[in-house]
């Protein structure tokens, strides 16, 4: 299982290249999935990471629909609300504009929000967020050639690394609109601290990829001894941890325990969107049975609709795109 893509692999840094962005991302994706322990920098029970990463595609091309990666039209909406700020990136297009254009010399950068840690202690649950944002940047040059380029903490990979990408693909086409430079011609450059891939967060993607009853057939199958070269050749670290959860999340099934009966929100939120996305409807309705006692009631989600990247923009700040 060679990832293609990777054009040099050390313990130091990771390098990835791609024609588009689209290409570039699938083979991040297929590049973290397929690592052996050797090619990982972190290997944990709920994640496996690259570090010291830059990616680049030679267009920024690039076709995404939220409902491959489990994702909704308003967690784009929450997603641009929380990393821009609409004056600071009208005035960064404007400075694209009137100095940089299409042929001048300099950087222009678009540093996003503060995003704010979520819960705590004092909420009685865990912190998230508490390292600080996740997307740090985007700048833009025009010199030796058109770039987008983005700066990240860190980005799970097949979970919200496409809506990472989304933005910085976005800011490239309103640049795009200001110059008059089309967007394909525009290169893509990503400097990223830590690529992750999460256990149960990007189950999406295993069961949206061509490949995908390859890894079904690893992940979700009961009697499956991963150890025994006579049942699979070949199971990475990423399969194995996604296996190990989605493996509790079947034990759960078998037990029938509702969704009301479960404590960990975001892994309840995965069970009912893997429930719906992937068993259907009427399965995800077994397990909506309201427990007394409890707060609120979960029922089954309804199944997600087709939201193209091409169809969304920054009206969510108040930037629809006919208007910039």
């Amino acid at each position: 299982m060679n990832n293609p893509l990777a054009i040099w692999h050390s313990k130091m840094t990771h390098t990835f290249g791609g024609g588009t962005m689209t290409e570039l991302h699938n083979g991040l994706c297929q590049a973290i999935i397929e690592a052996p322990p050797v090619e990982l920098d972190m290997i944990t029970s709920v994640d496996v990471q690259f570090h010291n990463c830059q990616a680049f595609a030679e267009s920024m091309e690039w076709e995404f629909d939220l409902k491959t990666m489990w994702l909704t039209k308003s967690r784009w909406t929450k997603m641009v609300r929380q990393y821009l700020d609409p004056q600071e990136l009208t005035a960064w297009l404007d400075q694209i504009e009137t100095h940089i254009g299409s042929k001048n010399r300099g950087i222009a950068m678009l540093r996003t929000n503060t995003v704010d840690s979520v819960g705590g202690e004092e909420f009685g649950n865990k912190q998230t967020r508490r390292w600080g944002s996740c997307i740090l940047a985007i700048s833009f040059k025009v010199q030796p050639w058109p770039q987008i380029t983005l700066y990240s903490r860190t980005s799970y990979l097949g979970y919200l690394s496409a809506m990472d990408l989304s933005v910085a693909w976005m800011a490239g086409r309103y640049v795009s609109d200001r110059i008059g430079i089309p967007l394909k011609d525009f290169r893509f450059q990503w400097y990223n601290e830590a690529f992750q891939w999460h256990s149960f967060k990007s189950l999406a993607y295993l069961f949206n990829h061509p490949r995908h009853e390859e890894y079904e057939a690893m992940v979700e199958c009961r009697e499956c001894d991963l150890d025994d070269p006579g049942i699979l050749e070949y199971i990475t670290p990423a399969l194995r941890i996604s296996r190990n959860w989605l493996q509790q999340l079947l034990d759960h099934d078998d037990e029938m325990l509702s969704y009301d009966d479960m404590s960990f929100n975001t892994y309840r939120r995965i069970r009912r969107r893997y429930h719906t996305e992937h068993k259907g409807i009427e399965y995800a309705k077994r397990f909506t049975a309201q427990t007394p006692g409890r707060n609120r009631h979960y029922k089954e989600f309804p199944p997600l609709p087709s939201v193209s990247i091409h169809d969304l923009d920054f009206s969510p700040i108040g930037l629809p795109r006919r208007n910039m």
